[in-house]
C-alpha cells in the first residue's frame, strides 16, 4: 500500500512528495523533506570560521 501524497518539498531544486507520516522539517506552513534541503531553503551556506565571508 503507498502512502498518501500530501505536499511538495518548498526546495524549488528538490520539489520531491511528501508522504503522511514522513519526518519533514518545517518552515512556517511550508515543508521541506531533508536537512539538505531546509538548508537550501533558508539560503544557509557552509563557510569556514575565520575566512573572509566571500571565500568558500
Amino acid at each position: 500500500m503507498e502512502k498518501e501524497v500530501i505536499d511538495y518539498c518548498a526546495n524549488e531544486y528538490c520539489g520531491k512528495e511528501i508522504h503522511f507520516g514522513q519526518p519533514v522539517f518545517r518552515i512556517g506552513h511550508e515543508l521541506v523533506c531533508n536537512g539538505q534541503c531546509l538548508v537550501e531553503k533558508l539560503g544557509a551556506k557552509a563557510t569556514i570560521a575565520g575566512r573572509d565571508k566571500d571565500e568558500t
